[in-house]
């Protein structure tokens, strides 16, 4: 059965994306997993938002007391790594994806304070992270994000084979954007032992295409409702 991961909590009901209320649709939703990002504020607050600009400011040049002010003002909440955490734990399973590199021993202490191995995994376009993360506790699941939206022929030709990349950072898994899906890149994964997370995947017709490819293993998707309806009517048929 493939797995449905809701984008940003249920990102496409939910009025913000990235909230404890998004979150929470999700899981009511009765979806498997729940994906979120990770930034660093200017004051070294870990805080769950997924764009690099805040309000048109550098997340990393504000301060989370000034980015939570701003957001208030909008009716909504910025909501500390924490605060995630303790929402999930023992609801849903977590997949988080880690922006930027540099504070990969914190997050570790975090997750062994308030998670399971089983509760989660963690994930970034950025190979360090993945490699920091597993040097400073093997057992902790990490997975490799591919699909820039801006890249070289080289980067992208490495994304289609990411074989070397893959072992090289100790990832268990990948999760590619769905255009990467070609060149027999679900056979090569699956022969190699890499469980595959595709992204993000909101037309009922791409998921239909998906779910009949024998060996994928999620789908990750601002629309889960749409997505487990889907699977609904699949295995039906």
């Amino acid at each position: 059965m493939v797995k449905v991961i809701a984008h940003r909590g249920a990102s496409g009901l939910a009025d913000v994306e990235n909230t404890l209320e998004s979150f929470e649709l999700a899981i009511n939703l009765g979806c498997d997993m729940v994906e979120f990002d990770i930034r660093k504020t200017m004051d070294n607050v870990l805080i769950v938002i997924h764009d690099p600009d805040f309000e048109g400011i550098p997340v990393k040049e504000q301060t989370y007391q000034e980015m939570e002010a701003k957001a208030k003002e909008k009716g909504y909440h910025i909501p500390l790594v924490e605060e995630v955490l303790k929402l999930c734990k023992g609801r849903i399973f977590m997949d988080i994806e880690v922006k930027e590199t540099g504070y990969e021993f914190r997050l570790v202490k975090l997750f062994k304070k308030y998670l399971d191995y089983n509760e989660y995994s963690v994930k970034s376009f950025e190979d360090p992270v993945p490699y920091k993360i597993k040097l400073l506790d093997p057992n902790i699941t990490t997975g490799l994000l591919l699909g820039y939206n801006e890249d070289t022929f080289q980067r992208r030709f490495n994304e289609i084979f990411p074989g070397r990349r893959l072992k090289a950072c100790n990832a268990d898994f990948v999760s590619p954007y769905w255009m990467l899906m070609r060149f027999g890149f679900l056979f090569r994964m699956r022969h190699a032992g890499y469980p595959v997370y595709v992204w993000t995947v909101n037309k009922k017709k791409r998921m239909k295409k998906l779910i009949k490819k024998k060996g994928l293993t999620g789908i990750i998707s601002d629309r889960p409702d749409i997505l487990i309806d889907v699977l609904k009517n699949s295995n039906d048929a």
